[in-house]
């Protein structure tokens, strides 16, 4: 199973975890190099798509009116689409 953990990379190149690892033999890893965070970050205001907008917006209005689909309508639309992709890649000779 993949775990995504944060780390840091001091000046010399050494990775150090900011949470504790399962103990393991070896392990094998990708790194993905971040932008560095500015040095004036501002925060008194969340980012954008974070978890404080996200809980404001399912404690909206406009959240809770919504408007609400029938499941057996969403599943025959998802059967409906199938059949539209399974008679295309016939048509074009895909299997």
């Amino acid at each position: 199973m993949l775990q995504t953990i944060e780390v840091e990379i001091d000046a010399s190149g050494h990775i150090l975890p900011l949470e504790p690892l399962p103990p393991a033999k070896n392990r094998r890893a990708y790194l993905t190099l971040l932008p560095e965070m500015p040095a004036t970050a501002d925060i008194s205001s969340p980012p954008r798509g974070s978890a404080a907008q996200a809980l404001a917006l399912l404690e909206s209005p406009r959240f809770a009116n919504r408007p609400v689909a029938d499941a057996i309508e969403v599943q025959q639309r998802i059967e409906n689409l199938r059949g539209d992709w399974t008679s295309a890649s016939t048509k074009w000779g895909a299997a």
